[in-house]
């Protein structure tokens, strides 16, 4: 009888533990200077895992994960950031066109799968960074990502 209820415990334990290394889809975000420093197949291979990823996890999982990522980088110095900000960016420039467009479908993949409130929280996140930025960082940044300035209410956004 004793036997019976401690291999009912132990069979329970295994059976939570399988389940929770079930649900814990998401891996560890890579550190910035390891992402970068890989190529764009590379980047493409890692952005579909994540995605698949991203798919099996819950809203509070993919949050967690992009605070993650956030953390990873804020905690580079300022120097480093703008470093790998320099390096991504004339990565980007030197992409052909189809692989602007791949990379594009991938990140709007990704947007997909979120949930409406997701989304809306993401959007809130970026119009207070905007917000807090001087007018010539807004400037420096909508130079950066080709986007032209919206003019609404009476003044530039």
């Amino acid at each position: 009888m004793k036997y019976s209820k401690l291999s009912v415990v132990i069979l329970g334990l295994v059976m939570s533990s399988v389940t929770c290394t079930v649900l814990a889809a998401l891996p560890e975000p890579l550190d910035p200077r390891e992402a970068s420093s890989m190529n764009f197949e590379q980047r493409l291979a890692h952005g579909q895992l994540i995605r698949e990823e991203m798919k099996k996890a819950t809203p509070d999982e993919r949050k967690a994960y992009r605070e993650k990522m956030h953390q990873k980088m804020q905690a580079l110095s300022p120097q480093e950031r703008k470093e790998l900000h320099k390096k991504m960016h004339s990565e980007w420039k030197n992409l052909s066109v189809e692989q602007k467009d791949q990379l594009k479908q991938e990140r709007k993949s990704m947007m997909e799968i979120l949930t409406p409130q997701e989304r809306k929280e993401l959007r809130d996140e970026r119009r207070k960074a905007f917000e807090s930025m001087s007018p010539e960082e807004r400037k420096k940044w909508r130079e950066e990502m080709h986007r032209p300035a919206k003019i609404s209410y009476g003044y530039i956004s």
